[in-house]
């Protein structure tokens, strides 16, 4: 039975309240999938996962990619706590391990997002806008936090950019998942050589 539209021919309450309902069944279903590290859900899946049917959640997203740009959207709501200032007090290997720690707080957390994100971000403009902010906010954490060890006479000019790939997601992933370390012999791996690099 088709609910009724107001006189307006916008959807009562009742219907807008489902539809919201099944947005956010299908959003929690494909984030659900990227942790448990389906790499590439289709909407097939998100379907058997929320019971929201197919026809439905192509009636709410205009397509797959637009169902990820809200799971990210929804996921950062969820994460975004921990993109806190980077720690700027201490010695050199203090001020590091800070530094380490919080980034593999936030690595832990958005890891299966931002895997989809870096996949998805060719034909997004949402994704790649989101990757080039979550960059910025570690390039801009590493020069308040490492200014001092950044501006010694002699540096060699690529010092920052080789730090910020040193500490970057896709050095931490590839520790994580390729080299299949721990997520504290990583964050170990990544401050000896911070320390390394800096010193």
């Amino acid at each position: 039975m088709t609910e009724a539209l107001g006189v307006d021919g916008v959807p009562t309450d009742g219907r807008r309240a489902r539809r919201h309902r099944s947005r956010d069944l299908a959003v929690d279903a494909l984030l659900d999938l990227l942790d448990e590290g389906v790499l590439r859900p289709t909407a097939q899946q998100v379907a058997e996962r929320s019971g929201v049917s197919l026809r439905s959640i192509f009636r709410i997203f205009e397509d797959v990619q637009s169902l990820h740009e809200a799971a990210t959207v929804r996921h950062l709501s969820r994460v975004g706590h921990l993109f806190v200032p980077l720690a700027a007090e201490g010695s050199l290997p203090v001020r590091v391990r800070a530094t380490v720690d919080t980034l593999a707080a936030v690595y832990e957390a958005v890891g299966p997002i931002r895997r989809a994100a870096l996949r998805l971000a060719p034909e997004s403009t949402v994704f790649q806008e989101r990757l080039l902010q979550a960059r910025a906010w570690l390039r801009d954490g590493l020069a308040g936090v490492f200014a001092a060890e950044l501006a010694v006479p002699h540096a060699p000019p690529t010092r920052a950019a080789a730090l910020e790939a040193l500490v970057s997601f896709e050095a931490w992933d590839q520790l994580r998942t390729s080299q299949r370390l721990s997520a504290a012999d990583a964050a170990e791996v990544l401050r000896d050589a911070a320390v390394a690099l800096l010193a």
